[in-house]
């Protein structure tokens, strides 16, 4: 793989996809995220090896990775002075990656060299979360020439090469590239002693994963659910596919179906979105968590979030942080890092006398003391603690 080839669609991403102005108009802000960015991309071509091949995190490789990354974690520390890159829309995928770099350090420096890798992985995830909110037209000036020079040939699979191109907004092609992936996986698909297909999630997880980029890619990012609905109903019929995903793909197509004629642009506010679509999961979350709300929440994730990005804060901005948040906490899954967190509490701290903020702090509240002891709250952590009464004292 050309890692300069690489590296470079990732600052040209950052440096002029967020801006939505046209290459040649500069401004100050602009080149102030293109300092940032350039920082990041000469230090950040160095770490793909560790993050792509196999290389033995030994003391001396250790030494090298953590140069880079400390390079990486001030270049992006840089970044909240740049006015560019703290629009609510891009803010809380700033704070994130700053946390997950400290603690991907940290994990390097206690030699748990196991989980440094992992956590390195896991930074496409937040690379792809940012990416996704960006404009087509934003994009059509958003890469060089050196981009396509990167091919298949420098990658060790068709579901490596695809990951790639859906990070920097090679939809056509990294849709070819999952179709490959899953031919492959489900031609090899294993069976269970009982002759039952196994979970596909668990033993062949590239099969679940490619379905849901390409569900991603066409309804989340370019919202086309009729072209979703021919997708995965071709796989739908596949009998190697487990029962487990298959229940997946039934429940999506159902939610396509629901939503196949509808116009996302015929809503010229954030607020009639929500109202149409979201409102009514505010006092019945639990309907969320079947996975049959899936589609409207993938959808709401692509529209709420591109609506962020392209707009000055508003009174409805932190509403849209609370529902981005309710989305994101049923569609993401990392144990790394909670961008619904992320957003919970952007909406406390930048919009403290908004009604939502308390709604906000709630639904935090609630996440936390959950995810600790089930629902008793009796084994929060002191500094969870320490940050819920920092957050709710910002209330007003």
């Amino acid at each position: 793989m050309s890692h300069k080839g690489f590296l470079f669609s990732l600052a040209s991403v950052a440096i002029m996809g967020i801006s939505g102005q046209q290459t040649w108009a500069i401004t100050d802000s602009e080149r102030e995220t293109k300092a940032v960015m350039n920082q990041v991309y000469e230090s950040y071509i160095n770490i793909v090896p560790f993050i792509y091949s196999n290389v033995d995190l030994d003391k001396k490789n250790s030494e090298v990775l953590l140069g880079h990354l400390n390079n990486i974690s001030e270049a992006f520390k840089k970044a909240k002075h740049v006015d560019m890159l703290q629009i609510p829309g891009f803010k809380p995928s700033l704070d994130t990656i700053n946390i997950h770099l400290k603690e991907t350090i940290d994990s390097l420096n206690a030699k748990n060299t196991i989980f440094a890798k992992a956590r390195l992985q896991a930074m496409t995830s937040l690379c792809m979360n940012c990416h996704g909110q960006i404009g087509e037209s934003v994009a059509k000036n958003a890469f060089g020439e050196s981009l396509y020079k990167v091919n298949r040939q420098g990658f060790a699979s068709d579901f490596e090469y695809a990951n790639y191109l859906f990070l920097v907004r090679r939809y056509t092609e990294a849709q070819t590239f999952y179709d490959r992936t899953l031919s492959d996986a489900l031609a090899k698909n294993q069976k269970g002693s009982e002759g039952q297909i196994l979970d596909d999630k668990v033993v062949n997880g590239e099969i679940f994963s490619s379905l849901r980029r390409l569900l991603a890619i066409n309804v989340k990012i370019s919202f086309k659910p009729e072209k979703a609905i021919k997708i995965l109903e071709k796989y739908q019929a596949n009998k190697s596919l487990s029962k487990l995903t298959r229940n997946d793909v039934d429940s999506w197509l159902n939610g396509l179906k629901l939503v196949k004629n509808l116009k996302l642009n015929k809503f010229t506010t954030a607020k009639s979105f929500i109202d149409t679509y979201l409102t009514k999961f505010e006092n019945d979350k639990e309907a969320l968590v079947t996975g049959k709300e899936d589609i409207t929440l993938l959808m709401a994730s692509g529209f709420l979030s591109k609506y962020l990005s392209e707009k000055k804060a508003t009174d409805e901005t932190p509403e849209i942080l609370y529902w981005l948040s309710i989305a994101e906490r049923r569609l993401s899954h990392s144990y790394f890092f909670s961008l619904s967190d992320l957003y919970l509490k952007e909406c406390i701290a930048q919009f403290p006398a908004s009604p939502w903020a308390k709604k906000c702090f709630a639904e935090y509240e609630e996440a936390l003391t959950f995810g600790y002891t089930g629902s008793g709250g009796t084994e929060i952590p002191r500094e969870e603690k320490r940050e819920l009464d920092r957050l709710r004292s910002l209330i007003k």
